[in-house]
């Protein structure tokens, strides 16, 4: 449950600290600092414009990055014999489709979803002396996710972007029972994750426009909430007696589709809006 109030407190600060910010550059400067896809001017240039963009509202995107299993709790309180659980590196892979919002909205712009295979792997070292044993495991699962993000421009070509989402795993390979196979000589019985995981998510990126339509944004993503295998709201997973927190790490590079035919060019307030092309 801290998990999920600890994350909840950090995307609404960051949401109230633009906010904020944005009544401090009204009275000021007169710079509006609102929807990034919209028509409404932030740092004097927009992420994204639905008449001064090329590119629709809409496109591809692909995610390459690494996971870990971040040992977190295990179960061995007031016992003779000590537990630690510690992560192994994995991989993760990603594709998928954006839809931005033409609209103005006040506090979502942008939705995202995708396909993919990611790796997670994991030991548990067990000790009750004189006896000493570490057992691991390693795991892929495939994977469906979708997220709303929020997005705050933080300057000309920079922004913040965090998402809650929501994922649905299911193991393709490995995660075998070490104990039960002898290899791992605890004489605990395992309590391991079942094949089939949905879980709630939190992601916190840093943006970069590379140029009009093209976006690179590195991201830290980890479960908030366990909806299948629900345990006492503690989103981590189950291996052996211990518990670990997956956290991945991607680069996420989304290009948005073309338009068709010459994109069009309009004044207001008597300045033409060509100069938004500044953004490519």
């Amino acid at each position: 449950m801290k998990y999920l109030v600890i994350i909840l407190c950090v995307f609404f600060t960051v949401e109230a600290t633009a906010q904020i910010g944005s009544d401090f550059e009204k009275r000021n400067s007169k710079r509006q600092k609102d929807n990034p896809f919209s028509e409404e001017k932030s740092w004097g240039y927009l992420l994204w414009s639905e008449n001064a963009s090329h590119y629709r509202p809409i496109g591809w995107h692909v995610s390459l990055g690494a996971t870990y299993m971040a040992g977190n709790n295990a179960n061995d309180e007031g016992q003779e014999y000590d537990l630690s659980p510690s992560g192994l590196p994995g991989y993760y892979l990603e594709g998928g489709m954006e839809h931005l919002f033409k609209k103005r909205q006040p506090f979502v712009h942008y939705f995202d979803w995708g396909l993919g295979v990611k790796h997670f792997g994991g030991q548990e070292k067990y000790e009750l002396d004189p006896i000493k044993d570490r057992g691991s495991f390693n795991f892929g699962s495939a994977f469906l996710r979708a997220s709303i993000h929020n997005v705050w421009q933080t300057a000309k070509f920079n922004f913040i972007d965090q998402s809650i989402g929501f994922n649905l795993d299911y193991r393709i390979y490995g995660g075998k029972d070490k104990q039960a196979e002898g290899d791992y000589l605890s004489p605990l019985a395992s309590d391991n994750q079942g094949k089939l995981v949905a879980q709630l998510n939190y992601a916190l990126g840093w943006g970069i426009k590379m140029k009009d339509g093209l976006f690179l944004v590195p991201t830290v993503q980890t479960p908030i909430l366990t909806l299948l295998q629900f345990n006492d709201f503690n989103p981590s997973h189950k291996w052996f007696n211990s518990r670990y927190q997956p956290i991945i790490f991607t680069l996420k590079l989304a290009w948005l589709w073309p338009k068709s035919g010459c994109p069009k060019v309009f004044s207001v307030d008597g300045q033409t809006q060509s100069d938004q092309y500044q953004m490519q």
